[in-house]
């Protein structure tokens, strides 16, 4: 068989391999599997659980159900956690828990700590989730100014699914920190929420990643949310060992001080370091997307992939010719 015709076979049996695969490789991962789990009282009607759901049902249908699927439950019976997490696999975890009182009890906090201890090991510890949807005011209503809550959200979600998984626990100030900081405290004893803070323009985000990697938020939008709610609590910053003897640190994605020129304060904090730049807590406009490689299409990679096993055989051949006579 000459050697154009061992080309075009090669080429005709490698095209459903290479098409499976560059194709397996261009198709989106499988969505993150979240529990969204509501320890907070519905305080009158004001923190509803219908309104907490709605948080968790924004993550389901967000993108059409391409990167989340969400499951809610709310309790505050404990060893409903416990139970929960043995009967369902979860990527990340969402603690919604703004109460003055215990809501978990040993079981529940041995499976956080095994949850933790599988790999799923990132946290993000946010002061300001029980205002985001609550029957307040209207800048209350989730997904808030212009979706800027929603998309706060889904932002934070997949910075802990994108990394492997982990744990991100949300509250509010320090009159409801109890089962927040139960949660905290059996992964990083000695860190805990605090304090109750009103803030100022005086402000910034430490990075863009939780305003842009799914979805833009311009953080002016958050601020006149957080203003006109007054009420958030401090998330713990700096070095700590988590309960298997790590060192864990916690840094600060955003500060905002209480008055214009007085300390800032951590409003949210993360086990991993902000990226991107400073973005200004006054700024009207989103960042734009953190910047990826653009992936070239799936049949510029099939017909780069067919020109270069072209080329390999070619020099093959040339090689094999007889060395040409010259008379």
């Amino acid at each position: 068989m000459s050697t154009d015709g061992k080309i075009f076979r090669l080429r005709k049996a490698l095209l459903p391999v290479m098409a499976g695969s560059l194709l397996a490789a261009a198709s989106p991962l499988a969505a993150a599997s979240v529990l969204w789990f509501d320890s907070t009282p519905e305080y009158g009607g004001q923190a509803d659980n219908s309104l907490r759901k709605e948080m968790s049902d924004y993550l389901s249908a967000f993108k059409g159900g391409s990167v989340f699927t969400s499951t809610y439950i709310g309790s505050e019976t404990p060893g409903s956690l416990a139970a929960a997490l043995a009967s369902g696999t979860y990527d990340v975890i969402v603690f919604d828990a703004t109460s003055s009182g215990t809501k978990f009890n040993a079981d529940d906090l041995l499976a956080v700590q095994n949850f933790y201890a599988s790999g799923k090991n990132n946290l993000l510890l946010d002061g300001n989730l029980y205002v985001r949807s609550i029957n307040f005011n209207v800048t209350s209503d989730f997904p808030g100014i212009n979706g800027s809550t929603g998309a706060l959200t889904a932002n934070e979600v997949w910075s802990l699914a994108s990394r492997g998984g982990g744990i991100m626990v949300g509250t509010d100030h320090n009159c409801c920190q109890t089962d927040a900081n139960q949660i905290v405290g059996s992964i990083l004893p000695g860190a805990s929420f605090m304090g109750n803070v009103n803030p100022s323009i005086d402000g910034q985000f430490n990075g863009t990643e939780l305003l842009s990697i799914q979805a833009p938020v311009a953080p002016a939008d958050l601020l006149a949310h957080y203003s006109s709610i007054d009420s958030q609590g401090i998330a713990p910053t700096g070095v700590f060992l988590d309960f298997l003897g790590n060192g864990v640190t916690l840094y600060s994605q955003l500060d905002i001080a209480a008055f214009v020129g007085g300390p800032r304060n951590a409003f949210i904090s993360t086990s991993f370091e902000p990226g991107g730049g400073i973005v200004d807590i006054i700024d009207p406009n989103p960042p734009p997307p953190q910047g990826a490689i653009p992936e070239p299409s799936t049949w510029a990679m099939l017909l780069m992939g067919f020109g270069l096993i072209g080329s390999t055989l070619r020099r093959g051949r040339r090689r094999s010719e007889p060395t040409p006579v010259l008379a």
